[in-house]
């Protein structure tokens, strides 16, 4: 805008003698092109604002103003009224000079967010006239007849688009999306039909069609749509997607079964997009564990297209983790990582299967050599905490947790308890629910080791950070019940676990426990059925201690066979617990 600008100036320069007003309104808006053109954007604005003011009828400062007001970011100047105000500014220049087409759309552009779209096809229809063999300006406008709600003359506007573009699907389908706003569905299907006449042997135009179809709801026109462009490119794997969903749409789930899985041998399909699929479809092979041979396959195949993408040897690792083939899992993730050594996830990942699998110590091993790699993240020195506990390495997982808890204040202590509010005051919540989950997490390494006092001491410090943490008054209640501890203080604290979540079962549990120690019987029999009816739900009912505790409960409200069943259970789930096999010879409790 600024050249023509000038030229206007100039223009004026060469007629009469201007007026002081006027020679000043116009070096207050070459300075601001001039600050403009060097990125000097708020002195630019004030010198816009300033020619404008010294001569409201200046059109070309009164633009440049309102654009420059655009730009200022603040809750005022971006209020409704504040942007008409710049709307209202910009207009006259735009009229004064229609052939300054950026300025034109610029303020069209404005118009539309400002709910003026009146006024956008305005100057879209002015640009239009200016330029007809320009295809940009007929997709702007009949956006704006659309937003206008002006169905027939948008619909029009992209058949003159047609006539000099040429037919394409994103124009197709953007007819159907107007003719579909107008209720003309028998249009929309002309449409589909004219764009597929265009190409008959292209088969995304037949899922456009069929997508059309689902949008209506007509599902046998739907499958007949994605069947036949299935049968131009047999081996497409869009067409076997489009099927695939449509058949889970519709319930059939054999078919889906079938769909997808064609889909994921194809090879004409992208790898994302595969893995994407997969990542689903898998699930439903796992659910279905006489099924995993086909998901064996799937990735043998996928290992024979895609022999070195690290992305497929992950998922091939997760689904083997699932399974519960953790050696597997731990051999792809390791190829992973030779061909991408330097993705953290993947290291957490092989870190991860080791534990599952209880091999604390190769988690370990896995973490120290990660670190000629990576940076360890947050999570990864998590992992690697837990791992040297497992390990029972404790001193090592003490050093883990204490740089945590130094990261986070280094002024903490371990094992001291903590009394001064301040070391509370300065966290904010993510903060204190933070801090509270590693000294809890300290306290569970502590009670592996058999250290009771730093244990509990590192759990009052948990509570102190946050004493509405459930998982720490859980842990530190049951560990008190099982280790002749203040049981008024332990049945307290699992109460209130319990009052955050009272589905939680093993919240359940350790109350209906620490009821037990109480000698409270009956009344931890009803906690301990509503742990087992919540762990049923939630599919955690293969826990041992769930079961041994309810034959516990049992005997001693004086119901010693249903006692033995459960006994039974739990010694099913766990076949070495000496003491589970004493109480089933015996069919007694037994004290440990």
């Amino acid at each position: 805008m600024f050249a023509l600008a000038a030229i206007s100036t100039l223009v004026a320069l060469a007629g009469t003698l201007p007026s002081e007003q006027r020679r000043k309104a116009r070096y207050y808006y070459l300075e601001a092109a001039r600050r403009q053109a060097v990125g000097e954007m708020p002195e630019a604005y004030e010198y816009y604002k300033k020619a404008y003011m010294t001569d409201p009828s200046y059109v070309e400062a009164a633009s440049s103003y309102g654009t420059s007001r655009l730009m200022v970011q603040t809750d005022s100047m971006q209020s409704g009224p504040q942007l008409s105000k710049s709307l209202d500014l910009m207009r006259a220049y735009v009229d004064c000079y229609p052939g300054d087409l950026f300025e034109s759309r610029t303020y069209a552009f404005v118009a539309s967010r400002l709910d003026t779209i009146s006024e956008t096809i305005r100057i879209f229809e002015r640009i239009d006239s200016l330029e007809p063999g320009n295809t940009v300006n007929l997709l702007q406008l009949s956006d704006a007849y659309m937003a206008a709600r002006q169905e027939d003359k948008a619909i029009a506007t992209l058949d003159r688009f047609e006539k000099t573009e040429g037919k394409s699907p994103q124009l197709s389908l953007k007819k159907m999306s107007f003719l579909l706003a107008k209720g003309d569905t028998v249009g929309a299907v002309a449409e589909a039909d004219a764009l597929i006449a265009s190409n008959p042997r292209e088969p995304s135009f037949q899922i456009l069609k069929g997508n059309l179809y689902e949008v209506i709801g007509d599902n046998d026109s739907i499958l007949a749509a994605y069947s036949r462009a299935e049968k131009i490119s047999p081996d497409n794997g869009a067409a076997k997607i489009a099927l695939a969903s449509y058949y889970k749409n519709v319930g059939d789930s054999t078919a889906y079964d079938n769909k997808v899985y064609e889909a994921l041998l194809s090879e004409d399909f992208e790898l994302e997009e595969k893995l994407s699929l997969l990542s689903d479809y898998l699930q439903t092979l796992l659910d279905d564990s006489s099924d995993t041979a086909r998901g064996d396959h799937l990735f043998s195949v996928l290992m024979e297209q895609y022999p070195h993408e690290p992305k497929v040897l992950d998922l091939a690792a997760r689904y083997s983790g699932a399974k519960g083939d953790f050696k597997d899992a731990e051999e792809q993730m390791g190829y992973a990582i030779d061909l991408d050594p330097a993705n953290v996830d993947y290291w957490g990942q092989l870190m991860r299967f080791q534990l599952a699998d209880e091999r604390g110590g190769d988690a370990v091993a896995t973490y120290h050599k990660a670190l000629g790699h990576i940076t360890p993240t947050e999570p990864l020195k998590l992992m690697y905490a837990s791992a040297a506990t497992l390990a029972k390495d404790f001193d090592e997982a003490e050093k883990a947790y204490a740089g945590l808890i130094h990261s986070i204040n280094p002024a903490l202590p371990l094992t001291d308890s903590i009394t001064d509010k301040n070391a509370r005051g300065a966290l904010n919540y993510e903060g204190l629910t933070k801090v509270s989950s590693l000294y809890n997490m300290l306290g569970d390494m502590y009670y592996s080791a058999g250290n009771l006092d730093k244990a509990y001491r590192a759990y009052d410090n948990s509570l102190f950070f946050f004493p509405a943490n459930a998982m720490t008054l859980n842990n530190y209640a049951y560990f008190l019940s099982e280790n002749n501890g203040d049981l008024d203080k332990a049945e307290e604290m699992s109460r209130k676990a319990i009052e955050q979540s009272p589905d939680n079962d093993t919240y359940l549990d350790t109350y209906a426990w620490v009821l037990f120690k109480r000698k409270e019987y009956k009344k931890a029999l009803e906690y301990q059925r509503k742990a087992l009816e919540a762990a049923v739900a939630a599919g955690t009912d293969d826990n041992a201690e769930f079961f041994s505790h309810l034959g516990d409960i049992l005997f001693m409200n004086h119901e010693p066979e249903e006692a033995l069943e459960n006994w039974k259970k739990a010694l099913e789930l766990d076949p070495d617990n000496e003491l589970l096999k004493k109480k089933v010879a015996h069919k007694t409790f037994f004290y440990e």
